[in-house]
């Protein structure tokens, strides 16, 4: 076989590695310890390449290829996983000066699920560290949490097309305890916030009068621009970020 010694040592071993990956994975996949799919297609396909890299004396186009797929493989997982959390939990683990990044790293390493592959790299680095994109977010909050800021987002025709609700998570600052907001901005075809509430001054428990604590799913992004929500920032413990909602899920009883 041609080509630099070190080259085709590193090939073996990469070759060894996805074999034992494959056959790990295959003997787990029903149980609760079985790695996703993903991870054993990224594995035979690791396999598939160095095999026929070996074949044709071209270990420097297989070394390229795995390095490529090792890149990916960190974003793709990371921003294919929605993060859940609780919002009651926010406020006293993340200040109001937490950037977005440092709250999404933080909820992703306290969550099992997101940072099970963690332990596997070096010097404290994680999943989320490797990953050119964010992952979701699924914030958990009570009713009683959820507020409606007054402000609405309107097309260019008028009809309105989000509301912007706020979720406000408790946080003690000394011996005084305050609410710090996200701001969440959801669309009007998720039925979050109750058609033909006007008193935007109650909470989602009340305006509704049921108890149905949702699970509210998005994307962290910058906050919108504009004087409505300045005058949210200034009269209340604002984020500096909101979550862009694209799906919410209801716990009714003991769900």
């Amino acid at each position: 076989m041609a080509g630099n010694p070190f080259e085709r040592t590193s090939v073996q071993i990469l070759l060894v590695a996805a074999l034992v990956a494959l056959f790990a994975n295959s003997a787990v996949d029903r149980t609760d310890d079985g790695l996703p799919w993903e991870i054993t297609l990224t594995g035979f396909c690791v396999f598939a390449v160095v095999f026929s890299a070996i074949y044709a004396n071209r270990t420097e186009v297989a070394l390229s290829i795995i390095c490529i797929i090792l890149c990916i493989v960190p974003t793709y997982f990371v921003h294919n996983f929605e993060v859940p959390c609780s919002n009651w939990e926010l406020g006293s683990k993340f200040s109001l000066s937490t950037t977005k990044s440092q709250l999404l790293d933080g909820v992703f390493r306290m969550e099992p699920n997101a940072s099970r592959f963690d332990k596997f790299l070096p010097l404290g680095l994680s999943m989320y560290s490797l990953s050119m994109f964010n992952p979701g977010i699924a914030i958990k909050c009570n009713t009683s949490e959820i507020y409606h800021s007054g402000i609405k987002l309107d097309d260019a025709a008028g009809e309105k097309t989000h509301d912007y609700l706020l979720l406000s998570s408790p946080r003690k600052v000394k011996s005084s305890t305050t609410g710090i907001m996200l701001l969440a901005r959801v669309p009007v075809s998720i039925e979050l916030w109750p058609a033909g509430i006007e008193d935007y001054s109650f909470n989602l428990q009340t305006a509704s009068n049921i108890i149905a604590p949702p699970t509210v799913v998005g994307e962290l992004m910058p906050l919108d621009k504009g004087p409505a929500i300045e005058h949210l920032k200034k009269k209340h413990h604002l984020r500096p970020f909101l979550i862009d909602v694209y799906r919410v899920d209801y716990h009714f009883g003991g769900d």
